[in-house]
């Protein structure tokens, strides 16, 4: 019986799958239903799925619900193994027609469950997961599986926001936008993000941020997206810095500055403070960029920062003409890191500035051209401690030992022997006392 019962049961499998005019509301051989139906559990749990199929099938056409002599039964937990069954038995077979035959009965059979069964009998937020995952895994044997599982993971999120953001760490709500970033969806994708930023941890919140910039390839569509966003919560320190990278991009400057300077105020920060001091440099706004370097050198936390916070305030002070000032944070710099040659090609430059300076009202003498050989000395410093600045050294080199004093100068009108230490102080000229230095004449 079992032979010819196998020949029947290929043959059905063989030539429709599960087609109307094969299905019949009863068991083979004229069984008894509960005993067909132990015979489809034996046989589904020995995975002699065909076998299963035989036995079972008239549970999918009678559509039963109740099973005499076996209360607890459930058709609605029967699907899964049918589904199973014509999965295993499709993917077993050679001929492409046949497989996705058996694989599109199986898809069938989860359509089937959205409108056969109530949402006491089936959760269908697990049901559109199930199905989603199964299109996932069979998809190259379903024509445009992909798109429908993605359809279903959203069919999730639109029944159940929070739980599919939380859901596997939140990969349902990944892969949903990744599909509609891809077809340019943007509208969607924003939505989404909205509904589920709420929910979203900071992997997926920086997940959604990446998305979101990607989304706006131009700085004017992403100053008109965080635009609209800010006007909704206007002390958003994300959305204000889009806004201010967005502005930064378009050269706005005023209104970028404007948007900084409100960032710094909500929540003052040391990439904050050096913006606008950066900024206000940039505009020649040297009293408040000092402010501001000042405030993010406060914030700083290691001495790379440190020393260049320290040398970004001696230009500005050097820009304003107070050298001294200059000088002093010249120094600063140079008592963290004694080999940055930045610096000490900064000092020289102030020590150039102060002899123009002070002979600004004046003409140029002999005493002034002696502060020249401390400028060469601090360049010279700066090459042989600090290779990466050789090239800016040797630039400026040239410039300056060609106004040093002459031989005139030096032996005649400054009486000077060669080698002798001379002050470079007010012993030079009142101008020059808070140099303070001394240089060798050469």
């Amino acid at each position: 019986m079992k032979v010819i019962a196998t020949l029947v049961g290929l043959l059905l499998l063989t030539n429709s799958g599960l087609k109307a005019q094969d299905c019949t509301a009863t068991p083979p051989y004229e069984m008894n239903e509960l005993a067909a139906f132990s015979i489809f559990q034996d046989n589904y749990k020995n995975k002699d799925y065909p076998f299963a199929l035989m036995y079972g099938r008239w549970l999918l056409c009678s559509k039963t619900k109740e099973l005499e002599g076996y209360p607890r039964f459930s058709l609605a937990s029967q699907y899964p193994k049918f589904i199973d069954i014509y999965t295993q038995i499709g993917l077993g077979e050679q001929d492409p027609s046949i497989r996705e035959a058996y694989i599109d009965t199986a898809l069938s059979l989860f359509e089937e469950q959205f409108t056969l069964f109530t949402d006491e009998e089936v959760d269908k937020y697990e049901l559109y997961q199930d199905r989603g995952r199964y299109l996932l895994e069979n998809y190259q044997n379903i024509d445009g599986g992909l798109n429908m599982a993605y359809g279903d993971f959203k069919a999730m999120f639109d029944m159940d926001v929070e739980k599919t953001t939380l859901l596997g760490e939140g990969y349902y709500v990944r892969v949903v936008i990744d599909d509609l970033v891809r077809k340019g969806e943007k509208d969607m994708v924003i939505s989404m993000i909205d509904q589920a930023t709420a929910y979203a941890g900071l992997e997926l919140s920086t997940y959604f941020d990446d998305t979101l910039e990607s989304l706006f390839n131009t700085p004017e569509e992403r100053l008109e997206f965080c635009g609209a966003k800010l006007e909704e919560n206007p002390e958003s320190i994300e959305d204000l810095k889009c806004v201010a990278e967005a502005q930064e991009d378009l050269n706005m400057t005023v209104e970028f500055l404007q948007t900084t300077l409100l960032i710094h105020e909500l929540e003052p920060t040391f990439d904050s403070a050096l913006t606008l001091a950066e900024t206000e440099k940039g505009n020649s706004s040297y009293t408040s960029a000092a402010e501001y370097f000042k405030q993010a050198l406060e914030m700083a936390d290691n001495d790379t920062d440190k020393k260049n916070i320290n040398l970004e305030l001696a230009d500005v002070y050097s820009s304003t003409g107070e050298l001294s000032t200059s000088k002093r944070y010249v120094q600063d710099a140079l008592a963290i890191d004694d080999a940055f040659g930045r610096a000490y090609i900064k000092l020289a430059s102030v020590y150039g500035q102060a002899v123009s300076s002070c002979t600004e009202s004046r003409k140029l003498e002999a005493r002034d051209k002696v502060v020249y050989w401390v400028v060469v000395d601090y360049l010279t410093r700066a090459k042989s401690v600090d290779a990466s600045v050789t090239n800016t050294v040797n630039s400026q080199l040239a410039t300056y030992q060609a106004v040093t004093p002459s031989t005139e100068d030096k032996f005649f009108t400054l009486g000077y022997e060669q080698g002798q230490r001379v002050q470079v102080n007010s012993s030079l000229d009142s101008c020059y006392s808070w140099i303070n230095e001394s240089t060798v004449v050469r």
